[in-house]
């Protein structure tokens, strides 16, 4: 009989560098986050003939991919976040050049290693196409079921591509095969979630939401909004999560901002309000993938792309009163936060300037240290329905949609992609496929020339009670008319 090893032959010959090492465990449906050595079986009964063809296969090794979903998502919520401005990084084991983007590398210590964000997408979806090429057609299950099962599989790995199109320029999709453009990966994205909205409902709606959301990075106007309107017609209120468990695979972003002994990663000031966003005492807080706040902030994008402001103004309304309500799943809790925001701002009167020339906001910096601070754990804003309405020029609608982006997906790793910047793919990619070499597409960090240098948009000033952000980086996407659509 085989061992487990043919899974493992299988990845390799069908994925990248960062997919030839497999947790059997996880394929088999036990939940777990840790790589292990392939060599080391730590059970031998485990056979193709134990797994592939037998009832309940395709159940199992879903569960399996489920769980290596979850960690594409939550390294790239961490990881990503520090990467941007929403976060600043203290005395982590992350990467000390997180703070800095234009110092990243391919070799880069986070990056570079199957537990990065890089590698964990790679391994996900080699599960994933182990699941739906090998495991699914052996399955002598209730065909209809395991159609199900094929379609959510493939929402998986469509939602995982679309996550490595967010944050990587190029990256191979093969073993041995060429870099493909972040474009193309979004092509396979949508072919994989047009193929899940042919599953059960709970998939297709979930597919749906993920359709617009890919269409907009395609710049792909009519599509991104016809999807749009479809998802809320579905669900208006609606969140898809990755889920974690508590014994072997939290919420890493839980560990950094609540569990924070070091007082590890630290918002941007004008952020603190929504800081710990994750605050189950076990880490097992989900992080939103999909929700309906994006459907209606694109449709404001699409509207703004139209100069049609009065549109965009109702849209991001929409989204304000969604993110902000109690009534629709937006759970609000209290949360007592021992943090000292060592060397950072820590009082209820300190008010907060994004720039030089903006206003003073109160409310947005919350007393830490042993106060409570009431948390929403699905989304949240400060911007108002009536500073929406004051809304004049393009370029203010333009930055005001980024600051809702950046505030609604706070600690959800989407604020990286927003900015601009691309990560490199780990090194050990580059240094076993021979159709990548160092300096290609796709290896080095992408950093847009509208990045300030060094970790200039984590600075800020404190004057009193007074904070000032050293740079607005959503007046700069506005003034760069930086979106996946035209901007007049």
């Amino acid at each position: 009989m085989k061992t487990i090893n043919f899974i493992l032959t299988y990845v390799r010959n069908n994925m990248p560098v960062a997919a030839t090492v497999v947790l059997s465990t996880v394929l088999l449906g036990v939940v777990g986050c840790d790589l292990i050595d392939p060599t080391d079986v730590r059970n031998p009964q485990i056979t193709q003939e134990s797994i592939v063809g037998q009832p309940g296969s395709m159940r199992a090794a879903l569960q399996g991919v489920k769980t290596a979903f979850s960690n594409v998502v939550d390294n790239t919520a961490y990881f990503s976040d520090v990467v941007s401005d929403n976060y600043d990084n203290w005395q982590t084991f992350i990467s000390p050049n997180a703070d800095f983007p234009s110092a990243m590398r391919s070799d880069d210590l986070t990056l570079n290693g199957l537990g990065g964000m890089y590698g964990q997408n790679q391994q996900m979806r080699a599960l994933a196409t182990f699941a739906i090429d090998i495991v699914a057609p052996a399955d002598p299950g209730v065909a209809s079921t395991t159609a199900d099962m094929v379609a959510e599989a493939k929402l998986l790995r469509g939602l995982a591509l679309v996550i490595l199109a967010e944050n990587f320029s190029y990256a191979p999709i093969e073993t041995g095969g060429a870099s493909i453009t972040a474009s193309a990966m979004l092509a396979l994205a949508v072919t994989d979630l047009t193929d899940a909205a042919s599953g059960s409902a709970s998939v297709s709606t979930a597919a749906q939401f993920a359709l617009a959301r890919a269409y907009r990075l395609q710049g792909n106007k009519a599509a991104a909004t016809t999807a749009a309107n479809a998802a809320l017609a579905l669900n208006p209120t609606y969140v898809y999560s990755a889920t974690f468990d508590a014994l072997s695979n939290t919420n890493a972003v839980w560990t950094f901002t609540v569990t924070r002994n070091l007082h590890d990663m630290q918002p941007l000031p004008r952020l603190d309000f929504l800081d710990p966003k994750y605050t189950s005492s076990v880490g097992t807080s989900p992080i939103a993938v999909l929700k309906a706040e994006e459907m209606y902030l694109i449709l404001a994008e699409v509207a703004i792309s139209d100069n049609d402001l009065a549109t965009a103004k109702t849209r991001m309304k929409d989204a304000i009163t969604l993110a902000t309500g109690t009534d629709n799943g937006r759970t609000t809790v209290q949360f007592t936060d021992v943090d000292p925001r060592t060397n950072r701002p820590n009082n209820n009167a300190i008010t907060v300037k994004a720039d030089a020339t903006a206003p003073e906001v109160a409310g947005l910096v919350k007393q830490r240290a042993g106060s409570t601070v009431t948390i929403k754990q699905v989304s949240n804003t400060s911007v108002t329905a009536a500073e929406v309405d004051a809304l004049v020029s393009v370029a203010d609608h333009h930055r005001v949609l980024y600051l809702l982006r950046q505030e609604i997906f706070f600690a959800e790793g989407r604020r990286m992609s927003d900015l601009g910047i691309r990560l490199p793919m780990m090194k050990r990619e580059e240094e076993t496929n021979a159709k990548i070499v160092d300096g290609d597409p796709g290896t080095t960090t992408v950093v847009p020339s509208h990045i300030p240098a060094a970790d200039g948009m984590d600075k800020f000033t404190t004057s009193g009670t007074v904070v000032t952000i050293d740079v607005d980086m959503n007046r700069v996407l506005a003034n760069g008319k930086i979106s996946p659509f035209p901007i007049p």
